[in-house]
């Protein structure tokens, strides 16, 4: 039988302390000395809030995020770059998808040494899928333009992402950098205040989640 998550209790307050360590250490000695405090702060923790958060998204809009998929410590070895084997920072994805890179839109949740972040998008839409985007906009601005303007209201989410140098259209002031955006996710960061979250995260993150619930079925439909 798999083994039973546990509900989510916040992170621990040294969890900045191992990621700096992390960082700063970024070697396998380091980290095979610390792997309990892997576990114990970062881990764990983030299993845990990622299988709530899932589990909450399922009993308000069944279906429509069934799959976690929550990253590794190790960055890709192919990949290093100079930098050390572990990265000083852990994110999960909900989505359709249990692929990592994909163009379907992911709700995602992000955590370092700093605050954490959460949020929404489809990163990996190919050319032909902008494109479809715009004509999608060119069409019916009406949609889109109602969620931008819900977004807009609440006033705490930010895009994540850059338009083109040339632009490809203007459809209104209000949707001119979200139909030249060369892909389509929003977030909010927050900064730990000086601790790391506890036991409210979940309803905070959700309340993200929410927030950008139009948009990611919005999404869906290109």
């Amino acid at each position: 039988m798999p083994k039973e998550i546990p509900p989510f209790e916040g992170f621990p307050k040294d969890l900045p302390d191992f990621l700096w360590g992390l960082s700063f250490n970024n070697e396998r000695p380091w980290f095979q000395a610390h792997r309990d405090d892997y576990e114990r702060c970062l881990h764990g923790p983030i299993v845990s809030l990622a299988e709530d958060l899932r589990q909450a998204l399922a009993d308000r809009h069944p279906g429509a995020a069934p799959v976690v998929h929550v990253s590794r410590i190790w960055r890709d070895a192919r990949r290093l770059f100079g930098r050390g084997p572990f990265k000083d920072h852990m994110w999960f994805s909900l989505g359709l998808s249990g692929e990592i890179y994909t163009p379907l839109p992911q709700f995602w949740f992000g955590i370092d040494a700093t605050g954490w972040e959460a949020g929404m998008g489809s990163w990996n839409m190919s050319a032909a899928q902008m494109d479809a985007w715009r004509k999608r906009i060119d069409a019916d601005p009406g949609p889109l333009t109602r969620i931008v303007q819900a977004l807009d209201r609440r006033g705490d989410l930010a895009p994540y992402w850059q338009v083109y140098k040339r632009p490809k259209g203007d459809p209104c002031p209000l949707l001119f950098d979200w139909y030249n955006a060369r892909a389509i996710e929003m977030g909010k960061k927050v900064w730990f205040d000086p601790d790391p979250p506890g036991r409210e995260l979940p309803e905070q993150v959700l309340d993200v989640y929410e927030a950008l619930f139009p948009l990611y079925e919005y999404l869906q439909t290109i």
